[in-house]
């Protein structure tokens, strides 16, 4: 019997309506009312000739944390693996009385070493995954290996580790932490102005200086009133546009964590080569753990990015923070 669907005044006519319509006997319509329904789910009927397709309009990245890094302005940039010299503390004169003895008073003296750092990622896949990915895989693991660095980067910068031969001083290193007196309006008010009077007492000012909290922080922030209702700190924004907090710009990413923090980027010295270096091989011999990779023997490609780049505090005090809890 030949079965199809036509459509007749925006109804859908089904086959045992058309065999009814066609005149056939009863005995041959209960029989296709029977009939077993092929559906693209059932194995052994329809579903091998539909194939699920790939929908190539969008990709589903990975969300990070938004960075903080790029977004900070007004470093000072230095060449690597120098050496600057300073002067820590200076001399003080004293009145004195005739014929008293003049005090003596030296000035001290430090300096910042700025060494050579570096950070990288390498990524192996086959040559057929190159060939046949939709989108293509050698630009979605480029894109996805330089967001993993820029992350790092942020980490890092953010951190409070001490310098070593592999890793760049966190710019919280050697910084005693402001603890947390609440989450008042008021005792945030308070808190901030203590990691103002830090820089103060070190005789720096805030000029190009920026808060860093997370998300989460501006917006409770944001979200302060005071007894008439007005917003408590003019500038927090709850979304959209820049904030400012007490006239000072903020910069806000997840990264940050449980804490505000008080950059002043002047006092930041900077070295780096440009951007990432991008690099592709098909022909290495890469070692991963206990696995190896040959490249041309097995059919596999690498990506690798690679950054130089490292900073250093021009003085102890750079940076600030309240800790919450």
């Amino acid at each position: 019997m030949l079965a199809c669907h036509v459509q007749k005044q925006g109804n859908l006519l089904t086959v045992v309506d058309a065999a009814k319509q066609l005149g056939f006997g009863q005995d041959t319509v209960q029989y296709i009312e029977k009939a077993v329904l092929g559906t693209t789910t059932d194995a052994g009927f329809a579903a091998p000739l539909v194939q699920q397709d790939t929908y190539k309009g969008d990709f589903l990245e990975l969300l990070r944390n938004a960075t903080i890094f790029d977004k900070l302005q007004g470093y000072r940039t230095v060449p690597f693996n120098i050496k600057i010299n300073g002067q820590a503390t200076g001399g003080t004169a004293s009145w004195v009385g005739e014929g008293a003895k003049k005090p003596l008073t030296n000035p001290t003296f430090d300096s910042v070493e700025i060494k050579e750092h570096k950070l990288a990622a390498i990524t192996v896949y086959t040559q057929e995954l190159l060939r046949r990915s939709d989108p293509a895989v050698d630009q979605l693991v480029l894109n996805d290996l330089i967001a993993a660095s820029k992350t790092l980067i942020d980490e890092t910068f953010l951190g409070t580790q001490a310098q070593t031969d592999v890793t760049p001083a966190g710019i919280l290193n050697g910084v005693v932490a402001v603890a947390a007196s609440g989450e008042t309006a008021e005792a945030i008010e308070a808190d901030l102005l203590k990691l103002i009077e830090t820089f103060v007492e070190a005789n720096l000012s805030t000029d190009g200086a920026y808060f860093l909290m997370s998300e989460t922080r501006a917006m409770r922030i944001a979200l302060l009133r005071d007894a008439l209702g007005n917003t408590y700190f003019n500038g927090m924004n709850f979304a959209g546009a820049a904030r400012s907090l007490l006239a000072i710009p903020v910069i806000t990413s997840q990264s940050v964590g449980d804490r505000i923090e008080l950059v002043k980027m002047s006092e930041i010295l900077v070295a780096q080569d440009g951007g990432v270096d991008v690099a592709y091989s098909d022909q290495a011999t890469l070692t991963d753990g206990a696995t190896t990779h040959n490249l041309w023997q097995e059919n596999k490609f690498a990506i690798r990015v690679e950054k130089f780049i490292t900073w250093a505090k021009r003085r102890p005090i750079a940076a600030a923070y309240i800790q919450y809890t």
